[in-house]
């Protein structure tokens, strides 16, 4: 019988040197997180002053997610984050948390898989703030149009491959979209137009690397608001024409591929990017500027008004950053014949970008007949953040609300 080799004790006690080295190692490697995170802090990357303490925020995680989310701005842990993620895709496929890859090609926000605790609550209060926000504006003659935009987890199904969508949220957005219309709030529900397109197999309404629609996506969504709109007797002003142009077949970086955090990775090392042929819009009937690439965003995102009082427009867009993606509002402009404002906001979930047209000037001042609200499936069931439960108390100011507000006087800088 063979012996074992007793000269060799690395297994069970490695030597004194090697153990000194890698205390070594790891006081640099403390001590270089450490100075990341005091740098990082003193020049404004990391901000732990608005982390939420809370018990509730505490026991559901907020509170070490948004540690852990602003300590990842240092720059020593933001390379480790990168190599870490790099690593990750490049052996296991893996791409993090909020990202799964279903099909080759395809991949999926987590967020559209989540079984949310008080899911129906949360739901039922979001259904109540519309209908409040649909009476409000109706005091004030104006109308209001949802536009209920469907997971592309729930659309593209025969993508998912591995990747589970639970039972449990089959139902979800019908029951939304019910819910909606047995309180007479008007609806356009892009599911059906959308599923059609995905069933025919030629060529898919949303993006493979990207959480949103394509421009066939958006334009089929956008066509099916417009039919809406012309059939409602709604004023539609000021009329205006469009050319469309569609470009050559460019790269495009998916949403989905710069949040798993591997767009810095060599493009042959990524996933297969989308071949996008953008469609640009020009006015043809008047002498204004050709409008951009991204439609009509560009004004409004400075707070301007698009044609000042003489070319006021009937219409006004209100969502997330579907009608920012793949020229949904120039699609819907276009099919339309008239300017439309669009007011959606990135990431503005389900209040944000509401929030902020019902509380601004032009909303005040120049407000729209009808107000289209774009509003997607994900959101719906989400929990419901301090912020937006205060909005939710007075979703649209009162008229007095605004008089004060306007009245009030500037805050002094200190």
């Amino acid at each position: 019988m063979t012996k074992p080799d007793t000269s060799i004790k690395w297994a069970d006690s490695p030597p004194r040197s090697a153990r000194a080295v890698a205390g070594v190692v790891l006081i640099i490697a403390m001590a270089a997180a450490c100075a990341s995170i005091l740098w990082g802090w003193a020049f404004g990357k990391v901000d732990l002053s608005a982390t939420p303490v809370s018990v509730g925020q505490i026991m559901d995680g907020r509170t070490t997610r948004h540690i852990a989310d602003q300590l990842s701005h240092a720059p020593v842990t933001e390379a480790l984050a990168d190599i870490e993620r790099a690593g990750g895709w490049l052996l296991f496929g893996n791409l993090g948390d909020r990202v799964r890859q279903g099909c080759p090609g395809w991949l999926f926000l987590t967020d559209e898989l989540t079984v949310h605790a008080k899911a129906k609550d949360n739901a039922a209060a979001r259904l109540a703030t519309v209908v409040e926000v649909r009476d409000r504006l109706h005091k004030r003659g104006i109308n209001l149009l949802v536009l209920v935009v469907p997971d592309k987890s729930r659309i593209e199904q025969q993508k998912l491959c591995a990747v589970y969508r639970p039972d449990s949220i089959a139902t979800r957005l019908d029951a939304w979209a019910e819910g909606l219309r047995g309180l007479q709030v008007q609806v356009v529900d892009s599911t059906s137009i959308l599923m059609t397109i995905a069933k025919a197999g030629q060529e898919a309404p949303f993006l493979r690397t990207d959480t949103h629609w394509n421009e066939l996506g958006a334009k089929a969504a956008a066509g099916a608001t417009a039919d809406w709109v012309r059939t409602s007797g709604v004023d539609i002003t000021p009329t205006r024409h469009f050319k469309l142009a569609h470009g050559q077949p460019q790269r495009r970086i998916g949403d989905l591929v710069k949040l798993a955090g591997i767009d810095w990775l060599p493009i042959q090392l990524q996933p297969a990017p989308d071949q996008v042929a953008q469609t640009t819009f020009t006015m043809i009937d008047t002498a204004q500027a050709p409008v951009s690439p991204q439609g009509n965003q560009g004004a409004q995102d400075e707070g301007e008004d698009l044609f000042g009082d003489v070319d006021l427009s009937s219409l006004a867009l209100i969502g997330t950053s579907y009608s920012r993606t793949s020229e949904f509002a120039s699609f819907l402009e276009s099919d339309l014949g008239t300017v439309v404002p669009s007011f959606a906001k990135d990431g503005g979930d389900f209040w944000a970008s509401a929030e902020n047209y019902f509380s601004s000037p032009d909303f005040e001042k120049t407000p729209a007949n009808l107000v289209i609200w774009e509003i997607p499936e994900r959101v719906i069931q989400m929990p419901i953040v301090a912020e937006e439960r205060a909005w939710m108390a007075e979703p649209v100011p009162s008229a007095a609300s605004a008089a004060s507000a306007a009245s009030a006087p500037p805050e002094k800088k200190r």
